[in-house]
């Protein structure tokens, strides 16, 4: 089975319509308060920084979808635009427990290694389908573009490994918007992403680039913080309370 292949049989979810009222998943609440704020949640994270392009985009998807959702009362906050990403692998956080400076400064010097190693190299990915993450969130998929392009984000993925091995497989996506924790309408919901929904016709295509690829410490979610290695030593001394 090609990768692609694997990939389609293991998003097949994704084409479910959203309907019907449902409770938001449990650990939602430790990131977003009750009235849509967002809650600490301080974590380690690496990431693909998107272009102008791409956040021109994901900025239209928020839009219609507040608009249609407008007085549902469902969504947290909109989340800031230089916020928006590609995360490619997880490290630390509430939920995943472990030593976030020290993960910071190990995935930092992979960065670097990676942009030594692929530097010219392009992964391109499209826009694939807009989906209920797990009861936490809306969220734009993301599927390489290629066979060649699934292999190169799968080789860069693994270089992680050694700070954090996970447990569930990579799924490629942007975070459009968190919900707020509680019962939601389901079928209010479904209307609303179908509006916004990605036509395969004319689905954007996103390029990223392993210059755009960096280690990033957050304090909630719509708060963000490159990490250069070279002030990793001086977090570690400044980042003692997880």
């Amino acid at each position: 089975m090609s990768l692609l292949s694997e990939y389609e049989q293991r998003t097949s979810w994704k084409y479910e319509p959203i309907s019907g009222s449902f409770h938001t998943h449990e650990r939602l609440a430790k990131k977003v308060n009750p009235e849509g704020s967002y809650a600490p949640f301080a974590g380690s994270t690496v990431v693909f920084r998107t272009d102008i392009y791409c956040q021109q985009i994901i900025a239209l998807m928020q839009k219609v979808l507040f608009h249609n959702l407008n007085g549902s009362d469902m969504m947290a906050s909109v989340l800031p635009a230089y916020t928006v990403h590609m995360t490619l692998h997880d490290l630390f956080s509430p939920d995943i427990n472990g030593n976030i400076p020290e993960s910071l400064k190990r995935a930092s010097s992979i960065v670097q290694e990676i942009q030594r190693e692929y530097s010219g190299r392009k992964l391109t990915m499209k826009a694939d389908r807009i989906v209920n993450m797990v009861s936490k969130a809306l969220v734009l998929m993301l599927k390489p573009q290629t066979e060649e392009d699934y292999q190169f984000l799968l080789e860069l993925y693994h270089h992680f490994d050694s700070i954090q091995k996970l447990p569930y497989p990579l799924t490629p996506h942007i975070t459009l918007g968190y919900f707020k924790p509680g019962m939601l309408d389901g079928n209010l919901l479904g209307k609303a992403v179908d509006s916004a929904q990605i036509r395969p016709e004319n689905a954007p295509v996103f390029e990223f680039y392993p210059e755009s690829l960096t280690a990033q410490y957050f304090a909630d979610m719509q708060h963000y913080t490159d990490i250069p290695m070279k002030i990793c030593l001086a977090l570690s001394q400044q980042m003692v309370d997880f």
